[in-house]
């Protein structure tokens, strides 16, 4: 495996600061690498090391790891980070750029690629795709959920934090199977020490709120029809690919699909190295 060092980025969007690890120099193809919910940039560690043909920017979305949190009068739902996104690829003078997306990152990917098809030459989904359809019955169930969450903000209720990193760690390992080494590398960069010496998580409580709205099967079908650039679709076998079957929509007419053994974030573990060749191949397949 090639062993190269990140470099820490900072952005300015919207008055929010929006941290990022940075591989390689600008010679290289752009990626920029989106990571899933209450992950950070970290996640990307593996992947980018070593894609050494490509410079890639894995970011902090907002709420996530080193970036600022929304204000009082934001949300998270997924489509609002794409203008952060969108301000990122600009300020680092991106005109087109590959996207990699892991889990809510994926989606966040798939719905960047709609709604950019100049610029996104190439996306990446890695167990992740779309969040699933949800049926137009459940808008008013739904947009109450986000108001009364939302109502509930100010409440006492809050972290109560961890006696010690390991103690952080394992519950990371609790709330999504994967290996210690890999749940210590997004708590790393996902929590803090204080005075007291206990670790409590960076990341803003809201990511935990419901989304105002929710997608239905002809959004996300017309979010599919609008994607022109080619598409890669990396699924776990103990991850995504346990439900893929399930997915209302034939993907195949417009993703290419492997699927590998592992769990959700097998993309930090050993499976990163079979995972990198099939993204080389892939992004190198148009060019050549």
């Amino acid at each position: 495996m090639s062993v190269r060092l990140a470099c820490e980025k900072r952005f300015n969007v919207e008055g929010l600061n929006i941290a990022a690890k940075l591989w390689g120099d600008d010679a290289r193809l752009p990626v920029i690498a989106l990571h899933g919910w209450l992950d950070n940039a970290a996640s990307f560690d593996c992947i980018a090391a070593q894609l050494t043909d490509f410079q890639v920017l894995a970011i902090d979305l907002p709420g996530h790891g080193l970036s600022d949190h929304k204000p009082a009068s934001g949300n998270y739902a997924i489509w609002d980070d794409l203008r952060v996104i969108t301000a990122v690829v600009d300020q680092m003078g991106w005109s087109e750029f590959s996207v990699i997306g892991h889990s809510r990152g994926a989606n966040i990917s798939t719905l960047l690629s709609a709604t950019l098809p100049d610029r996104v030459s190439h996306l990446i989904c890695i167990d992740g795709l779309l969040p699933p359809p949800e049926p137009d019955s459940n808008f008013p169930l739904q947009l109450g959920r986000y108001i009364t969450d939302f109502a509930d903000s100010k409440s006492p209720r809050g972290d109560k934090g961890h006696a010690s990193f390991e103690a952080a760690v394992a519950a990371r390992i609790r709330a999504t199977p994967m290996t210690a080494k890999a749940a210590a590398l997004i708590v790393e960069r996902a929590s803090v020490k204080t005075d007291d010496g206990r670790y409590y998580w960076r990341s803003d409580r809201r990511l935990k709120f419901a989304s105002p709205v929710k997608l239905s099967l002809g959004q996300l079908q017309a979010a599919l029809d609008a994607i022109s650039s080619p598409a890669l679709l990396i699924s776990a076998k103990q991850g995504l690919g346990q439900w893929l079957p399930k997915w209302p929509f034939d993907i195949t007419k417009r993703f290419v699909v492997k699927e590998i053994e592992g769990q959700h974030h097998c993309h930090m573990e050993a499976q990163s190295v079979q995972m990198v060749a099939w993204i080389k191949d892939f992004i190198g397949a148009k060019s050549s």
